[in-house]
C-alpha cells in the first residue's frame, strides 16, 4: 500500500512539473495560482538537487583540474626537453664552427707553399694536473700521425706528438719541462733567434743567441724558426719579460704562450716529414 501511494504521488509530481514547463514556456506575464503554489513547492526539492550538483562540481573539479595540469605539465615537460636538446645542438654546432675557425687560422702561420697534410681530432686524456702539459689524442697511425709530428691549434704551437697506437698518439706540449722549440722574432728587422724550454712550472724561457740583442721588448711575439722537428713560421707566444744579466752569456726571456694550456679540446696535427725515431 505504502508503495503504491509512494508511486502514486511521484506520478502526480512528474505531471505536475511537466505541465509547469508547457505553461511556463511561452514565458508569460503571469502565472495561475495552481502554478505558483506548484512552484512554491516544488522549490525546496530544486533548491535541493542543485545543490547536491554545485556540491559534486566543486568536489570533481579540482580533481579534472588535477589531471588537466598534470597532462599540461607532461607535455610542456616533452616540449623543453625538446628545446633543451635543440639548444644544445645549435651549441655545440657554432663551438665546433669556431673550433674550424681558430684550426683555420693557425694554419695560415705555417704559409699555404707547404705540402703538408693536416690531422684533426680531440683530446681525449690527459695527465692528472691543471696543466695540458701532456695528453691523448684520438688520431694514430692509422690516420697518418706520426711519432715527432707538430700539433697546434686555434692559437698557435701547442707541442709535439712522442708516441703514437693506431687509433691514438700522447702529445708533450711546449710548457713541459722536457720540451724545447726553436724560434725567432716576429718582426721585419732584427730578426733574432734562439731556443725556448718549458719549466716544471708550466712556464715558457727562452735564450737569446745573440748577445747583442738589445731590440728585443716586451710585447714582441714570437714564432717557430724551422730549426728541428717545427715547421717555420707557427706563432708561439708574446714576451712578457726580458732578463738582462751580464753574468749570464745569453740574454734570457720570458714568453706567454697564445695557447691556454688550461683548456684544450680539439688539435691539428702535422705530421712528421722526417725519420721518426
Amino acid at each position: 500500500m505504502n508503495n503504491r501511494y509512494s508511486k502514486t504521488i511521484m506520478v502526480i509530481v512528474g505531471i505536475m512539473l511537466v505541465v509547469l514547463m508547457v505553461l511556463s514556456f511561452g514565458g508569460r506575464d503571469r502565472i495561475t495560482f495552481i502554478e505558483s503554489k506548484l512552484g512554491s513547492a516544488l522549490a525546496p526539492i530544486q533548491r535541493f538537487f542543485t545543490s547536491v550538483g554545485n556540491f559534486i562540481d566543486d568536489k570533481t573539479e579540482p580533481l579534472l583540474n588535477v589531471l588537466n595540469y598534470k597532462n599540461l605539465n607532461e607535455n610542456i615537460s616533452k616540449e623543453n626537453e625538446a628545446l633543451k636538446e635543440q639548444i644544445v645542438s645549435l651549441t655545440m654546432y657554432q663551438k665546433e664552427l669556431a673550433e674550424l675557425q681558430e684550426l683555420k687560422r693557425a694554419l695560415n702561420y705555417i704559409g699555404t707553399d707547404t705540402n703538408l697534410s693536416y690531422v684533426s681530432c680531440n683530446v681525449i686524456a690527459k695527465d692528472v694536473g691543471n696543466w695540458f702539459n701532456m695528453f691523448t689524442i684520438d688520431a694514430g697511425s692509422n690516420h697518418g700521425v706520426t711519432k715527432n709530428s707538430t700539433v697546434i691549434n686555434g692559437k698557435g704551437l701547442v707541442g709535439l706528438v712522442y708516441e703514437v697506437g693506431e687509433s691514438w698518439s700522447k702529445v708533450i706540449s711546449i710548457i713541459d719541462q722536457k720540451s724545447s722549440v726553436g724560434f725567432e722574432m716576429l718582426k721585419v728587422a732584427d730578426d733574432y733567434d734562439g731556443i725556448l724550454s718549458g719549466t716544471i712550472n708550466f712556464e715558457l724561457i727562452g735564450e737569446l743567441y745573440d748577445p747583442h740583442a738589445t731590440t728585443v721588448k716586451e710585447g714582441d711575439y714570437i714564432v717557430t724558426s724551422g730549426l728541428g722537428m717545427y715547421p717555420k713560421g707557427i706563432l708561439i707566444g708574446k714576451i712578457n719579460e726580458v732578463i738582462v744579466d751580464k753574468d749570464l752569456l745569453l740574454n734570457k726571456i720570458k714568453v706567454t704562450p697564445v695557447v691556454d694550456f688550461k683548456k684544450i679540446n680539439k688539435v691539428m696535427v702535422i705530421p712528421y716529414g722526417g725519420e721518426g725515431e
